[in-house]
């Protein structure tokens, strides 16, 4: 998902309706101290929660020995790394809009010497920059709440698979419009982060009416907000010292904010997560 202060996650807005028109980005403000301060809580390489417990999840049961993935919006390359390391992708295509994630995502592929495996590359807003079927498989984490319209973002997913081919993810999905889920959302756009949360019957609508088949969501909303709660016990125990040293004591308050809206959001039945799987035909 998005970081906590600032769009730590590839931001995709598409502006009209039926037609592919182009892609609008919100400006992204990266510093080395979101990116620490992330890396903290959630584990080398990710911007979010879960780790490489997470990515082995979403792609449980998918063969991605000697596959090629393509995983978009790939951060500072966790995904990437393990998606090559220890699930034996032949190549990983990681792509963001930052160049100053990229630059760390690439420090992780080197230091574990997988330069061979994965490619990494800046991507404009725009129509994917890849042939019709390149990808085995696309990997897709919390990107689609961005986005104003679904439908055509999806169409250029399954445009860059093969016949066939896997797309899989998790996302963050709108339960229900209460008091925990305003207060969330209000949150994230008093600090200018453009979310576009709907819910699980429009998430599997656009899935279907892009032309994908076999469809699953499964509801992981308990366990993340397990991990979210966890969080909000870390940042207010044993990485409050740390968070203070490199956030100051204001900041420190705001990521402790934060981490308990969000938690509350997920407790009160606001906000849930799935992890979804469809095949292209063929």
């Amino acid at each position: 998902m998005a970081d906590e202060w600032t769009i730590l996650h590839l931001v995709i807005m598409i502006r009209g309706t039926g037609h592919f028109r182009n892609l609008v980005t919100m400006s992204n403000n990266y510093s080395a101290e979101n990116i620490a301060t992330m890396e903290l809580i959630y584990g080398e390489g990710y911007l979010s929660a879960g780790g490489d417990d997470e990515v082995a999840a979403i792609v449980d049961g998918v063969d991605l020995a000697g596959k090629s993935i393509l995983d978009l919006g790939c951060g500072l390359g966790g995904a990437s790394v393990t998606l090559a390391r220890d699930h034996r992708a032949g190549s990983v295509t990681g792509v963001d809009i930052d160049s100053q994630v990229l630059e760390r995502a690439a420090a992780l592929v080197r230091k574990y010497d997988l330069e061979s495996q994965v490619v990494l590359q800046k991507i404009e807003p725009g129509l994917l920059p890849f042939e019709k079927g390149t990808f085995d498989l696309v990997y897709l984490t919390a990107v689609t709440c961005h986005l104003l319209e679904l439908r055509p973002f999806l169409g250029e997913v399954k445009r860059v698979l093969k016949a066939g081919a896997v797309v899989a993810g998790c996302e963050w999905l709108k339960l229900e419009d209460n008091a925990s889920y305003r207060q969330w959302d209000r949150l994230l756009r008093e600090r200018g982060l453009n979310f576009h949360f709907v819910d699980r019957h429009e998430f599997v609508s656009a899935f279907e009416d892009s032309g994908f088949e076999q469809f699953s969501l499964s509801d992981r909303t308990g366990f993340i907000h397990q991990l979210s709660q966890s969080a909000v016990n870390r940042v207010q125990g044993e990485l409050k010292a740390k968070l203070t040293g490199i956030l100051g004591d204001e900041g420190y308050e705001t990521c402790l904010d934060w981490t308990r809206t969000r938690a509350r959001a997920f407790a009160e039945g606001g906000i849930g997560q799935g992890h979804f799987r469809a095949r292209t035909p063929g």
